[in-house]
């Protein structure tokens, strides 16, 4: 008798072990506003209050513009080595010298989670893009990743493409309108124009988009990257 008590309670005491087991798993939880910053880093955590603080006196408990400006600007440096988008090609800088490599970056307002108008009335968003592009010999490489600054996720890709199968090489626009409120504790809302600026290629049955900042260096790069597509196809 006492034999099977032990028994009894040796399989209660390997029961209770493994339930309680079970239970310390990890499951996965349904993402909400609610959990956004929950188990972010202080960094991510204040980004997304960035986005997301609204209020009188909101703009004293959130970073300022150019706190966040300078943010993005550190991760641009972090991620935008040249030599890192050259390894993920499998190319060697050698290979690639038909003209200077062109670098472009932009906020992804098409999509991110958050985007926000600064005080200077100027549009960021929490998502962000950098794009590294290759003339060699025969094909035209890209590099491009997507990092986002409200949590630690970041996307990678590459492609190639030939010169004969390129059609067009543009500097493209999109403009939406967005419902903004206005400044000031009782102001009313008004809408604001989000000006995208993209770089695209065009190929056959193909068309590559990469987010930039337009300006008259990224213009002439462009523009270095038509002249030497016609002089490939007139080849």
């Amino acid at each position: 008798m006492t034999g099977i008590i032990i028994v009894v309670i040796v399989l209660l005491v390997a029961w209770y072990f493994l339930k309680g087991r079970r239970k310390s798993k990890a499951t996965e939880v349904e993402e909400t506003p609610a959990t956004e910053r929950l188990a972010r880093t202080p960094e991510q955590k204040n980004c997304i209050k960035y986005f997301t603080a609204s209020g009188c006196l909101a703009g004293l408990s959130k970073m300022k513009d150019s706190e966040y400006d300078a943010l993005v600007e550190r991760k641009l440096a972090q991620y935008g080595d040249m030599q890192t988008a050259l390894h993920k090609l499998c190319i060697d800088e050698s290979m690639v010298n038909e003209v200077k490599p062109m670098f472009i970056h932009g906020y992804d307002y098409a999509d991110s989670r958050y985007i926000r108008l600064g005080k200077d009335d100027k549009w960021r968003a929490s998502d962000y893009q950098l794009t590294w592009v290759f003339c060699g010999g025969d094909q035209v490489y890209f590099y491009s990743m997507t990092f986002s600054l409200t949590n630690g996720n970041t996307v990678e890709t590459t492609d190639e493409y030939f010169y004969q199968d390129i059609t067009n090489f543009e500097h493209t626009t999109s403009i939406v309108e967005r419902l903004w409120k206005k400044k000031g504790c009782f102001s009313g809302y008004e809408r604001k124009p989000v000006v995208a600026d993209s770089f695209r290629l065009s190929a056959m049955g193909v068309s590559r988009t990469c987010a930039m900042e337009s300006g008259a260096e990224t213009e002439q790069k462009i523009q270095g990257l038509k002249a030497k597509l016609r002089e490939k196809k007139n080849a």
